[in-house]
Formats: structure tokens, sequence, C-alpha cells
């Protein structure tokens, strides 16, 4: 049955209280749910790209008058404002953007997209909040890294405030940062190659596992599990390209990686290639069609990479790039059939 996404959204509620009422069993209820397929009208598409539109302007009107920082000094020079007072007067504006995203949502609990896009001035406010409340601490890579990790904080509590995806979204490329950053500060070498035995490639790739696990606990609770699809499917990709960039370094650092011939990180491909073979019989035994999907495309990113590795120099570019068009016709002619398949469900 296809319907619009209002009415799809509104069949699902009443499946999920039915459930709770115990009216259905947990199959039937996902046997029902998998039944509602949702559309786009010509209004919703109209304001998405409206949408995309508010949100472009915003960054860059942000940009043009924040991020320029000409503005913003020269009014630290007139009234002689301190790094922390700035800070302040975004924390401020931030805070009277949240209330008013509040109000709106109340107000217009169906203009999901405006409400979300108008989160992204909370979001930049935020962050320039704490960029300058960190400056005032000092310039290191220790609070640098303190500070986006207290970014990513702020952003995931306005993100269960507001329920907005955007801001979760944001929450978790913070917390990604400022790993990156932090552990690079806790570096135990000189050049900051490795953290626990972990070289950079490795460490976050191990990161992203655990956000994996972690994104598995978020449908227990209620304020979370809005995030869960966003997350769960947001950090797998972050696992599987980092597990992918950990492929071709293994756990070198750059000097040493250079210096090698790259045959003998070759134990770390056949790992990455093992890792996504069980990956996708998992995808298929849960009946995750996304994850299915994306393993499947880190599975060819996979192939072509090895293809650059082992045998660029020693293969016809021509043919090369005659399969690479082919295994794009495939991929392509496939979504093409699944589109048309559901097009007359």
């Amino acid at each position: 049955m296809r319907v619009n996404k209002k009415e799809a959204k509104l069949l699902n509620e009443a499946i999920e209280q039915w459930q709770k009422d115990q009216l259905l069993d947990e199959e039937k209820a996902v046997e029902l749910k998998s039944a509602v397929k949702s559309y786009r009208s010509d209004f919703d598409t109209l304001a998405f790209y409206a949408s995309i539109g508010a949100v472009s302007c915003a960054l860059l009107a942000f940009g043009a008058l924040v991020l320029d920082e000409k503005w913003i000094e020269r009014l630290r020079q007139f009234f002689a404002f301190s790094e922390l007072i700035i800070g302040v007067i975004f924390a401020l504006l931030a805070l009277l953007l949240t209330w008013v995203a509040r109000k709106r949502k109340a107000r217009f609990p169906d203009s999901t997209l405006a409400n979300e896009s108008f989160t992204v001035l909370i979001a930049l406010s935020a962050g320039v909040s704490v960029a300058y409340f960190t400056r005032s601490w000092g310039a290191s890579y220790q609070s640098y890294g303190a500070g986006i990790f207290i970014t990513a904080l702020l952003y995931g509590l306005a993100a269960v405030y507001l329920d907005s995806k955007i801001l979760w979204a944001g929450a978790l490329l913070a917390l990604i940062s400022s790993w990156g950053v932090q552990t690079y500060a806790w570096s135990d070498d000189a050049d900051h190659s490795y953290f626990l035995g972990m070289n950079y490639p490795l460490r976050m790739a191990f990161f992203g596992a655990l956000l994996v696990l972690l994104s598995t606990r978020l449908p227990r609770f209620q304020q979370t599990k809005n995030f869960y699809d966003l997350s769960w499917y947001g950090v797998w990709i972050f696992f599987l390209l980092s597990g992918l960039v950990v492929s071709v370094s293994g756990n070198l650092s750059y000097d040493v990686w250079t210096a090698i011939r790259q045959g003998k990180l070759f134990i770390w491909a056949i790992a990455y290639t093992l890792l996504l073979i069980g990956l996708l019989l998992y995808a298929i035994k849960q009946k995750d069609e996304t994850l299915r999907d994306i393993v499947i495309i880190f599975f060819l990113l996979n192939i072509y990479t090895r293809y650059f590795e082992y045998f660029w120099d020693r293969t016809n570019k021509g043919l090369f790039f005659a399969l690479l068009a082919l295994s794009f016709w495939l991929i392509g002619n496939k979504a093409e059939q699944v589109r048309k398949k559901l097009s007359n469900v």
C-alpha cells in the first residue's frame, strides 16, 4: 500500500499502539509496517529543496558573518570584550534559538523540514560559543579535543530536547572529531603516529566499532529511539570507511608505509574482505536491506582499491575503466528494476 508520508506516519503510529495494547504480536506488526510504503508528493519535494536552499543560505550567511571573524574582532576591540565574553554571547544566542525552535515545533508540528532547518542556526551558534571558550583556555590539542567533545554533548542534548536529527548527526560528527583530535594529543610518540599501539586509521576503526555497539542501545530509551536509524547506518559507514583505509595502511606509520611494498599488507586486505562478507551475510539474515546495500557498496570500493594497489601498473587502463563502467551500469540497472517494482506495489 502506497500512501503519502503523513499517512504512513499515522499508520505506523497506529500499528505501534496496537502492538503496545497487545492486539498485534511483534511479527505481525513488522509485517504490517513493511507493507506501508510512503511516497513523496510534489509539495514534499518542493519543501525538501526549499529547506536545502534555506540551510545552504544560512550556512553561507553565518560563514560570512561569523567565520570570517572580522565583525566579531571589531566588536571585541570596540567594547574590549574578551574571548570568554564572546563565548557567553553566542551561548546565550544558542539558548534563545533553542527556545524559539521548541516554540516553533509546538506551533508547527507538521513543518518537519522547516523546523530541522532552523536547528542549523543552533548548531552554528553553539559551535562558535564553544570555540571561543576553548580559545580562552589556551591553544592546545588537549583543549581543542575537550572543546569538540563538549560541543558533541551540547548537540546531543539539544537533539534530544528538540527531537532533531540534524543536531544528532552534528553530535556524531563532533564526537568522532573529538576522538581524532584527543587521541592525537594523547599519542605517546614524537610524531603522534600511535595511540595505545594503534595508528590513526586503526584507532578510528576501533572507535567506529564502539559506536556501532553503542548505537544498538538507542532503541531502549524513549528519548533516543528516533535517532536509531541515523546512528546505526551512519556509524556503519564511518566504521567501514575507516576499515577500508586500514586495509590499505595496516597499522603502520606514514613514513614506514611509504617505504614498503603494498603486497606486504595483503593480510589486512584479506581481513577486511572477510569482514565485508560476514557483514553481508549478517545483513541478509537480519533482512536489513539498507545495511546490505552499504556493505555491497564498500565491497565494490574494496575491489577497486585492491586493483589500484596491486594491478594499476600491470593492466591496461582502458580495460579497467571498461570494467568499472560495466559494474556501475549493472548497479544502475538493478536499481531501476527495484524502483519499477516498488512503483507497481
